[in-house]
């Protein structure tokens, strides 16, 4: 079922999103121009007063999303899909901000070559670049969704964060 999201511009504070939850509530976020946000929720849709209110700076409203956005937490298929891998596994691996592979192409980071571990995706805003390839670049804020077998993976964290990887 769509949710129909709702925006409104509130001149100079910000932007207030809401839309109606499958259970009968609704939820309402006020972006402040400043970063802060104000989160709402309202435990009937007709209600005029909020049941609760969340305040958050920039840094805990964005770890609140990763988590909402399952950033973390691995769904239940990917769980079952590693198990049919055998030795293989699926990691996701955010890119360290100061990587110096930041700005390379996979191509030119040579991972797979050198670490034995496949970029087969990248989690990046606004969209995901799926079914990952060689031309594709590295950026700051990027995760990998990678496969590899488990010890490949100390010298694929090692590359992220030095730029140094293993003779191929």
């Amino acid at each position: 079922m769509p949710i129909e999201l709702r925006e409104t511009r509130l001149p100079g504070i910000g932007v207030k999103y809401g839309f109606r939850l499958a259970g009968g509530g609704r939820v309402s976020l006020i972006f402040h121009n400043d970063g802060k946000r104000e989160l709402y929720w309202f435990r009937r849709s007709e209600d005029e007063e909020p049941t609760a209110v969340i305040a958050l700076d920039d840094d805990e409203a964005r770890q609140l999303g990763a988590l909402l956005g399952g950033a973390y937490q691995r769904p239940q298929i990917v769980e079952d899909l590693e198990m049919a891998l055998g030795e293989l596994q699926i990691e996701w691996v955010p890119v360290p901000d100061e990587s110096p592979l930041i700005g390379k192409t996979l191509a030119e980071a040579a991972l797979r070559a050198t670490t034995g571990i496949t970029i087969i995706a990248i989690l990046r805003e606004p969209e995901p670049v799926s079914g990952a390839q060689p031309g594709d670049v590295i950026q700051r804020g990027d995760t990998l969704v990678t496969v590899g077998r488990a010890g490949q993976y100390a010298a694929f964290h090692r590359a992220l964060e030095t730029g140094q990887t293993p003779p191929a």
